[in-house]
This record gives structure tokens, C-alpha cells and sequence, in this order.
């Protein structure tokens, strides 16, 4: 109990800013698709007499390729009819041997679990059963209840997590499911659907008008004037943004994918050029998923019914209906966990301003300490022979605060942490 592995970018020393993180590691500018990495993190003991008993969860999908095959194909074009063109500078050609290396590993399998992905899942499960043995020690309950949404990944996610359960507890009783029956939980969008479009045109548009790509074409091309009509013409848009963009989509998922270790394109960038990648990512990200003034109170609103499902269920375990549910857990995308973290007030997870204030939002939002490949939430549960029960929130296995009163954080008593709550999915 006295040490949990919990992300290593994680919320960092007062200070240090995402701008200062990124140039000590690249990675970081991954934002969403930064891979789930670990480090040594003290683990608070519970009060006297308290024991773990039930923890319910919900967890991103592991690290994985990227979605559409144009991230790969549409810049492969581009470099190799640069290059029959002989067009391309000496760094150019070095990319394009890079570039055709990620687009073979690529070939069909967009948006797949990489092994990368299945191991950290099996980690979070290792550490979970380390760190709370008396969970699943089966002496009481030894039924886990697992749900995902029906994306091939998310169901890969869920299998990598309980095969590691099964092979430290034997005796666990796992069922799972992979239905649209469980949607209302797994994978709630209403207010995803109304907002989409919106939020993302105007992301976009501003991602268009601040882009600054003079230097990066010049960099890998040897004519600007033709590297710019051929890339507006394999992109068939009137600018340039959408390449580098694309570049940048590419050198940020090499970690996702353990095929390509040893292989980067983050010298492409120059520190400067890679901040405003990420900035203007972790923008689209803030308008279309996250809190915004102009966007959240429907975004939030998606958290409701899976922290609904997750305070109900907990009600059922801790009045004895369902003595034999050791946990629950969910897999499934970034996109359900934000308005999860944002609706109960997270620390660094809420920050809120209007799109007039987005050049701030650095200060108030950032996607690579939200969420990460295989992000998770962890509700612990624990209680003394009187029937007292406490409540650790975890995320992505570190010990977090919500604005609520409590003498003994990170612990919270029941009664108050599911007052809070039930008042947050009710309003």
C-alpha cells in the first residue's frame, strides 16, 4: 500500500509549465495520444481499521495507431512524388525513409490496440491487485464486472486488463461485455453530437489561421512554391496548415506503437514549431471534448450517467445486494473520460474560459495532463468493521482532489462523496 506507479505526467511541481515539459520531452506535445508512462508515487495508507473492499472504474483504450489511413498515406504521397520530382532536402529525404517505415507498419491497421497498448493495460491491472490485495482476495466477493463499447480496441483493452487479473487471482470470477445495451454508460454522447461540428470548425479554423509553416516546409523541401502547390493539391484545400499538422499527428504516435521503437520525427520540429502544435491541438481538443465556456455545460453533461452508474452501482455493493462484486469496469475512449473528470471538478480537469480567452488555456487545460492513452478513474472503496465507508478518487492512478471537504484526504466519507455526486448527475 505504500507506493502506486502512477503517470509520469502527471500534474509536476509548481512552476513548471507544459511549454517547459514538452522541451524536456517531446512526447508530451502527444496530448491525447501520449503513451501511458509510469513512475514511483507514494500511496497515502487508509485510516485505522479501513480496509479496501470495492473499486469501480472506467479506462481509456491503450495506446494505439492512428485512426485514418490518410495520416499515413496522404504525407507518403507528398514526399515521394517530391522526391521522383527531386525536390526534397537532405532532412526531406531522411523523412520520407521515416515516413514510408510508419506507413508499411500501418498498412490496415488504423486505430488498432498496438502491444503497447495491451501491456499498459496489464500494468494498471498488475498494480491495482498490488496495491489493494484485499479487493481480490476473493474471501468475500470475487466477481468483477467488466463492460466495453464495442470498438475492437476498447474489447482488446478490457481482455489485456482481466487476462492479467485472472493470471494474478485465479479464483476471480470475470464476465464481460461488449454491448450497446451498455452505451448509456460506456459511451454517453449527447451532448458530444449537438456540439461536434461547431466546436470543431471553429478549432479548425483557428488552427488554419495560426499556423506558421513557412519554415517547416522550407526545411524538407528544396522549392516552397511547389511543395506548396503539391500539398494543397493531395489535401485538396486551399492552405498549407493541414501538412504539418499531419506531421506532427505523425511523430507524436510513434510512442503509441512498440514496432517502431528507435524511430522519430520530432527533429523535424523545432522546439517553438512544437509547442504550437500542441497548442493548437490541445485547442480542438478544449472546444470539441473539454470544459469551455462557450461548449461544456452540454459536454459535461455526458458524465452524468456513467458517474450515475457508478454511484448506483456502488450503493447496491455497499448495502449487501451484490456481496459477490469485488470491482467494476469499463473501457472505452478519452472522449467519456473528460466530461467525467470536468463534471466532478478534478483538480486541473475543470478549467473553464471562453473561446475570446483561448490563448490562456495552457494555463487552464491541457490535454496531455488530462488524458493519455489508457487514462483511467478509480473509485476505491473502503470500510471498518463498524460499516463506516471511505472513498479514494484516483487519475490514472494518482491520488486526486474534488472540492469537498473531507479530514482525511485523499480519503472521503460516503455519505458526502455520494451527496456530491448524486447532486452533480441530478442538476
Amino acid at each position: 500500500m505504500f507506493f502506486l506507479l502512477t503517470l509520469g505526467i502527471a500534474f509536476v511541481v509548481s512552476g513548471q509549465t507544459i511549454r517547459e515539459d514538452i522541451a524536456k520531452n517531446p512526447d508530451l506535445a502527444g496530448g491525447i495520444y501520449t503513451a501511458y508512462t509510469v513512475t514511483e508515487q507514494h500511496a497515502t495508507p487508509a485510516p485505522r481499521g479501513y480496509k479496501p473492499f470495492y473499486i469501480s472504474h472506467y479506462g481509456r483504450h491503450g495506446s494505439r495507431y492512428q485512426t485514418a489511413a490518410e495520416k499515413y498515406t496522404q504525407p507518403l504521397e507528398i514526399f515521394e512524388q517530391a522526391a521522383k520530382d527531386n525536390r526534397l532536402t537532405d532532412l526531406g529525404r531522411d523523412a520520407l525513409r521515416r515516413v514510408r517505415i510508419m506507413a508499411e507498419d500501418a498498412h490496415l491497421r488504423n486505430g488498432d490496440l498496438t502491444r503497447r497498448g495491451e501491456d499498459e493495460h496489464r500494468g494498471i491491472a498488475e498494480r491495482m491487485v498490488e496495491t489493494y490485495p484485499q479487493v481480490f482476495s476473493c474471501k468475500k466477493a470475487n466477481h468483477v464486472t467488466c463492460f466495453s463499447t464495442q470498438s475492437v480496441r476498447a474489447v482488446l483493452s478490457m481482455a489485456a486488463f482481466t487476462e492479467r487479473l485472472k493470471e494474478l487471482c485465479p479464483s476471480l470470477d470475470v464476465s464481460r461485455s461488449a454491448s450497446a445495451h451498455d452505451f448509456c454508460f460506456t459511451k454517453p454522447d449527447e451532448g458530444l453530437n449537438q456540439i461536434y461540428k461547431k466546436a470543431r470548425s471553429i478549432a479548425k479554423e483557428y488552427q488554419k489561421e495560426q499556423t506558421d509553416d513557412e519554415q517547416f516546409i522550407r526545411r524538407l523541401f528544396t522549392d516552397y512554391d511547389y511543395a506548396k502547390a503539391l500539398i494543397r493539391k493531395v489535401y485538396n484545400i486551399s492552405t498549407t496548415h493541414a501538412f504539418m499538422g499531419n506531421m506532427h499527428d505523425l511523430a507524436i504516435i510513434i510512442q503509441n506503437c512498440e514496432t517502431l521503437d528507435g524511430l522519430s520525427l520530432h527533429d523535424l520540429f523545432t522546439e517553438s514549431e512544437r509547442f504550437q502544435m500542441w497548442h493548437l491541438f490541445n485547442i480542438r481538443r478544449y472546444l470539441s471534448y473539454g470544459p469551455s465556456a462557450d461548449f461544456g455545460d452540454l459536454r459535461n453533461s455526458d458524465g452524468k450517467p456513467l458517474l450515475r452508474d457508478i454511484i448506483e452501482r456502488a450503493d447496491r455493493v455497499i448495502a449487501g445486494e451484490t456481496p459477490a462484486e469485488a470491482a467494476t469496469l469499463r473501457f472505452g475512449h478519452d472522449a467519456y473520460i473528460i466530461p467525467l473528470l470536468a463534471l466532478l471538478h478534478v483538480e486541473g480537469c475543470d478549467g473553464r474560459i471562453p473561446f475570446s480567452e483561448i490563448e490562456r488555456l495552457p494555463e487552464v487545460w491541457c490535454d496531455s495532463r488530462v488524458t493519455s492513452m489508457s487514462v483511467n478513474v478509480q473509485f476505491v472503496f473502503f470500510r471498518n468493521r463498524q460499516g463506516d465507508v471511505l472513498v479514494k478518487l484516483l487519475h490514472s492512478e494518482r491520488e486526486v482532489r474534488i472540492p469537498l471537504a473531507t479530514d482525511c484526504f485523499p480519503f472521503y466519507k460516503w455519505e458526502d462523496f455520494r451527496r456530491y455526486c448524486v447532486a452533480l448527475y441530478q442538476e
